[in-house]
């Protein structure tokens, strides 16, 4: 049975149980530290949160660029769309900047450590996650190298940086649930991180495991974090959502972390995904929980702390889009049958200004998941493959 825990952690348990097919040693894979050295470009609509003075060092480090792996081939399903990166590493949420420039989470591939869980269950630990990049002109290169991930299960199922935000000056990047191992304290997980894009020096640590525990989210018996998406507002407060909390965490330097929404245990709506509309609302997308029901997914707006509307009839929603007319986007996983999410029924949809209604703009897609629209042309991209695939099958294509 899932435990919420696990239902947090549900974009990458259902894809590996419908999606993984071949087979690969997890334990030769390389662990590489690489960088590009772009142009710092300021993100689209948002201003450069606080920073600190201290600096420990950073896990990632490295001098020189490193074009994305062209030995993978292209899934099959992607192969006549336009395709804006590909050879990725369960790739999760993605971001543009002011410039164009796309940046990319990666949860990457595990690695050559064996760790044991407090289950008694190996993991195969290392630091293969990454935040990829592709230039205006189309260049894809790894902006940061050298992140924590773990893979679990014969799938199996990875875990590592869900999301990532650029400013000026910083990478902000969202470290999702991993295992729990037993005698073994791996770092950065249920973190949100701040690294310093110059030096690649950490400039804040964000805990929201030890705050969910507190607050006994999403319930006493079981309460947990999983940090796996941000959203920047203009004024410099960071949002972050928490799929395993059930809630939206707002944080600046001066606050700290505060919770601003937080959903029942029985209602279990999986908090996956936030954005900021034009107006400054908040838009919370929602996975919904086992058995994932098909409708039961939805997003919600939030206004001043309050909610404003209800925007339902959705499959598994893995991120949400609003654009600068205010068009709303979302992400569908999957269709959720019997023997697990149904190959190829991921969706991109639009809803209609009344909020009610909403079209299909993309689907025959397996697990979709970030969505981001480039500031200059207006087009709007996805994540597919973003989970389950053990050879780096992900990848970014055009959605309009």
């Amino acid at each position: 049975m899932y435990t919420q825990r696990r239902i947090g952690l549900a974009l990458s348990l259902v894809a590996a149980a419908a999606l993984a097919a071949a087979t690969m040693n997890i334990a030769t894979l390389p662990v590489t530290a690489q960088s590009a050295t772009a142009t710092p470009a300021p993100a689209a609509g948002a201003t450069a949160a606080p920073t600190t003075a201290a600096a420990p060092a950073a896990p990632a480090a490295a001098p020189a660029a490193a074009p994305a792996s062209t030995a993978v081939p292209l899934p099959d399903d992607v192969k006549d769309k336009t395709i804006i990166a590909s050879g990725l590493r369960q790739p999760r949420q993605l971001m543009y900047t002011n410039d164009g420039t796309l940046y990319i989470a990666e949860a990457g591939l595990g690695g050559n450590a064996a760790l044991t869980t407090v289950a008694t269950k190996t993991v195969q630990a290392g630091l293969t996650a990454r935040i990829s990049m592709v230039s205006p002109d189309g260049k894809q290169s790894v902006a940061l190298d050298g992140l924590p991930s773990t893979a679990t299960g014969g799938a199996p199922n990875f875990a590592g940086s869900s999301s990532v935000l650029v400013t000026d000056d910083s990478y902000w990047i969202g470290i999702e649930y991993g295992p729990d191992l037993k005698g073994v304290a791996f770092p950065m997980f249920h973190y949100v991180i701040q690294i310093d894009r110059k030096s690649h020096r950490i400039k804040e640590l964000i805990d929201t495991y030890a705050p969910a525990i507190a607050a006994k989210m999403p319930s006493a018996d079981d309460p947990f974090s999983n940090p796996t998406d941000l959203a920047l507002a203009k004024d410099g407060t960071l949002y972050i959502a928490d799929a395993s909390c059930n809630c939206v965490w707002s944080w600046t330097k001066k606050a700290g972390l505060k919770m601003v929404a937080k959903w029942d245990i029985k209602d279990n709506p999986v908090s996956d995904s936030v954005a900021i509309g034009p107006d400054g609302d908040l838009y919370v997308g929602m996975l919904s929980g086992f058995p994932f029901k098909p409708g039961s997914a939805r997003i919600e707006r939030w206004s001043g702390g309050k909610l404003k509307q209800k925007y339902e009839g959705l499959n598994m929603v893995t991120d949400v889009l609003v654009t600068k007319d205010g068009t709303l986007y979302a992400s569908e996983f999957a269709e959720f049958g019997d023997k697990g999410p149904k190959p190829a029924s991921g969706k991109v949809v639009m809803f209609n200004k009344d909020g009610k209604s909403f079209d299909v703009v993309l689907d025959g897609l397996n697990s979709p998941y970030g969505l981001a629209q480039n500031p200059k042309d207006g087009s709007i991209v996805v994540v597919v493959h973003s989970a389950g695939d053990k050879d780096a099958m992900g990848a970014v294509i055009k959605v309009k």
